[in-house]
């Protein structure tokens, strides 16, 4: 009968009796071996490192039973090491591809009216060049903002059809606006045409026009006077008029329009199984279509409820649908006042003692973002400064959203007790390199220097906040490192200047 070495006897007196004594030995006798090998399988990233040798470890205290029958120790802590290193990598490449496809995703969210601006010229001209079919699936789908069931009935088909009609005819178009001189992704095409393509019209132009032109079908008949509406809310009788006079050509009759307003959002009933971002795009399309009582209780379910549908929105929750939300608010008194309602109670929510970091760092967003919908950035500032004093650990979490309005308010100690050089030098050079490369061919000199000179002004800035809190290593090394990725005299002497202390003016 083979012996057992000394290694599997501390083995086999750990996985018999439990002695704590005896892992502990194994771990010192093989954690350098193990933790070498974890670095050389992640190119040096100590942490990563770390994480595997511990997880190797707590894979051999759960496996040592079936360990002891192994012949050599050494060889399965190595082929276990291989293995999670392995894993830790994919997951690795994974998380790398997310948060570039994300930031990627993000520059296209930021700036769709830019991309739309350099289309403008030739758009219409771009869409009568598809077939008819194509033609009408890029209207109904962008301009009428139609749901795919309905595009699918419009032209003959199903909902699936229509959601590859859609997409064939978007690429199409995209291809004639690249004859143009026009390179845009298809993704970027998309966003670019549902930020505001077919945009509404002023409420003047709307009843002057649909006066004018009934009357014009009409000749000498006129319209008779819109009778006047009173609207009974839940709590009280309220007509509140705004009325605009058209003479009628050829009528000589005063149309008469009445609005009115409530101070409560309708109670909004979502179907079985509600997908929230759905209801979020029929807010969206009843805003635009002048729905704004329904667009309001939407909203608010929106709010009150998507995370309960899917957690994953909740970047979208506190971002992107509070903007359409302020977009209805700048239409729809009651859709203001409840707006404000929602910050002060996420004021309240920052403010409690003991808060979670997630649930405050969460409710800090949503109060941020209104205060930026409502230009009350400096709100948002006396937040931060309360938060600072009061709850640090909650302000580190809150700090990326409000660093910029910090920024703009010269609140520049305060910025420096947070800031991460290296963090945020990463997020503005990816930023930098996606919208270099999406911008690249375009026919629009200003659309070409946008991505340099927004990079200048924000490596500046960083450098020069480093600079003003006394950190003068980072100041210069993240200077140096800006000023190879573009080499523009006017953009050294920016750097200099900011090495110094001397912080640019906010990008606009």
């Amino acid at each position: 009968m083979k012996s057992m070495t000394p290694h599997r006897q501390l083995l086999a007196e750990y996985a018999e009796k439990g002695s704590q004594e005896a892992f502990h030995e194994l771990v010192k006798l093989y954690i350098g071996m193990v933790h070498s090998a974890a670095l050389r399988l992640v190119d040096g990233d100590i942490h990563h490192a770390q994480d595997i040798t511990q997880t190797v470890f707590a894979d051999l205290a759960r496996h040592a039973h079936a360990v002891s029958r192994e012949a050599t120790l050494g060889g399965w802590l190595h082929r276990r090491t291989c293995h999670v290193a392995a894993s830790v990598m994919r997951s690795e490449r994974r998380r790398r591809k997310r948060e570039r496809q994300a930031a990627e995703m993000k520059t296209l969210r930021e700036s769709p009216n830019e991309a739309l601006a350099q289309i403008a010229p030739v758009l219409d001209e771009a869409i009568n060049e598809l077939n008819f079919h194509d033609r009408n699936a890029i209207l109904l789908r962008f301009f009428e903002h139609c749901d795919l069931r309905t595009i699918g009935e419009a032209l003959g088909s199903n909902e699936d059809a229509a959601q590859k009609r859609v997409s064939r005819a978007l690429e199409k178009l995209r291809v004639l606006l690249v004859r143009r001189g026009i390179v845009l992704s298809g993704t970027a095409l998309a966003l670019a045409l549902g930020s505001g393509a077919a945009s509404a019209a002023p409420v003047e132009l709307t009843v002057g026009i649909s006066a004018s032109a009934m009357a014009a079908a009409q000749p000498g008949k006129g319209l008779g006077l819109i009778s006047k509406i009173i609207i009974m809310t839940k709590t009280k009788a309220t007509v509140i008029a705004a009325i605009s006079g058209v003479i009628l050509a050829g009528g000589g009759t005063t149309l008469v329009v009445l609005n009115h307003e409530k101070d409560y959002a309708a109670e909004y009933t979502p179907p079985a199984n509600p997908d929230p971002q759905k209801i979020l795009q029929e807010a969206q399309a009843d805003t635009k279509a002048g729905r704004y009582e329904a667009a309001l209780a939407k909203h608010v379910w929106f709010q009150e409820n998507a995370l309960k549908y899917n957690p994953a929105l909740v970047g979208v929750r506190s971002s992107f649908a509070l903007s359409y939300f302020g977009d209805l608010a700048g239409k729809y008194p009651p859709a203001m006042k409840k707006l404000k309602s929602m910050r002060n109670e996420a004021e309240e929510t920052i403010r409690q003692k003991d808060v979670e970091l997630k649930t405050g760092a969460l409710a800090f967003s949503q109060f941020a973002v209104i205060n930026r919908t409502l230009k009350e950035n400096d709100k948002t500032v006396e937040e931060f400064i309360w938060l600072d004093s009061h709850n640090p650990a909650l302000a580190k979490s809150a700090f990326p959203f409000a660093d910029s309005d910090l920024i703009k308010a010269k609140e520049y100690k305060v910025y420096g007790r947070y800031i991460d050089p290296d963090r945020s030098y990463a997020q503005m050079l990816q930023t930098f390199k996606v919208t270099s490369r999406l911008r690249q061919s375009s026919p629009i000199p200003q659309a070409r220097e946008f991505p340099q000179k927004r990079f200048a002004n924000h490596a500046a800035t960083l450098v020069a906040l480093l600079a003003v809190n006394d950190r003068k290593a980072d100041a210069d090394r993240i200077a140096t490192e800006a000023a190879k990725e573009w080499n523009d005299p006017a953009f050294s002497a920016e750097l200099e200047a900011a090495r110094n202390g001397i912080v640019p003016e906010p990008w606009p």
